[in-house]
Formats: C-alpha cells, structure tokens, sequence
C-alpha cells in the first residue's frame, strides 16, 4: 500500500497498480470543507499561511466555485490562487499517473481501478479478487472512515457545478477514461 504521493512513474513497469478515484466536482467540495476543518476530527493538519487567506475569503465551495467565473478580475485571481493553496482541490488526477499516453501504456498493470461513489460495492469486487475475506472491511466509523460530518454543507449550485466541470476538465477526462476502462457508464 502506498500513501498519496506515490505517483505511478514511481511503480516499476510489470508491477500491479490499483486505485480508486473519486468524482472531481465530488472531490473538490469533500476537500475544500476537510481543508477548512483542518482535516478534523479524523486528523489535524493545520492550514499553511496561503490556506488561513482562503478560507478568510471563501467560506463555502459553492462560494469558491462562483468565483471562479466572477466578472471581477480581483475576486476570479483570488478564487485562482485558492484553488492553487488548497490540498487536495489543488492537485490533478494527472499529478499521479502522467498523461494519457503514459497511463494508456500502463494499463497491462492496472489490476483494479474503483469509484468512491460505488466503493462499498467496489471494495467487495477488490476483496474478492485479491481472495481476501469477508471479514476485511471498510471502517464502518464516520471519523475512522474521513467523512463529511452530515452537518457541513457541500452543496454545490448547478452553476458552481458547470465552472468547477470547465476547472476540472482535464480531471473528468480521466474519471471518463477510468469509467470507460472499468467498463461503467460516465458521470463527470
């Protein structure tokens, strides 16, 4: 098992890869609100300087999304230096696995690839894959498993939504790559 920032140029070729990825308009508004959080109550991963100036300006992800595309060019240089602060909202899918070309040269070592939005039912197909048993489980425990409390707010407009699929365009390009892999229907 590797952490995060283990790319795949970092697993020699014939090694198996496996991974799972999540929606990108999902991610963003998952991570701008851990961020804000401080990664509580699992973790406590304090704010870098540029991340205090973020979350003084942008209280919500739907905030942060609308200024995206704000006709201010002040408030649209801000939201762009803030999606470049974040962890996690700053960070591309091509971060890990390069360019397509790269990815696509790769693919004989994919072993599995999941999607958070169906991870219990993908967990069970990697479980049974690998022969493990039943008994191997995700964490069951909103804290143990790094969820958004219920009483955060992640809602996204369906304009922040349509801003953050041009922002994260590149992104949805690999979720739909991953999707037609897997052999599922698109989403992003």
């Amino acid at each position: 098992m590797h952490t995060h920032h283990v790319a795949l140029r970092d697993v020699p070729p014939g090694d198996l890869f496996m991974f799972f990825v999540r929606d990108p308009i999902s991610r963003f508004a998952s991570a701008f609100r851990s961020r804000q959080r401080q990664g509580r109550p699992r973790y406590h991963t304090p704010w870098s300087e540029e991340e205090r100036c973020v979350f003084d300006r942008f209280h919500s992800p739907n905030e942060l999304a609308h200024a995206l595309a704000s006709d201010d060019a002040a408030r649209r240089a801000e939201a762009e230096a803030a999606m470049r602060a974040i962890r996690h909202v700053r960070t591309s899918y091509w971060d890990w696995f390069g360019s397509e070309a790269v990815f696509r040269a790769r693919l004989s070592d994919l072993y599995f690839v999941g999607f958070q939005e169906t991870l219990p039912e993908d967990f069970a197909a990697l479980r049974a894959k690998l022969g493990l048993p039943d008994t191997v489980t995700l964490p069951e425990d909103d804290v143990a498993a790094h969820r958004t409390p219920l009483d955060v707010d992640v809602h996204l407009d369906e304009d922040a939504q349509a801003i953050l699929r041009r922002w994260y365009e590149k992104d949805c390009a690999f979720v739909g790559l991953c999707r037609e892999i897997a052999d599922r229907p698109a989403a992003c």
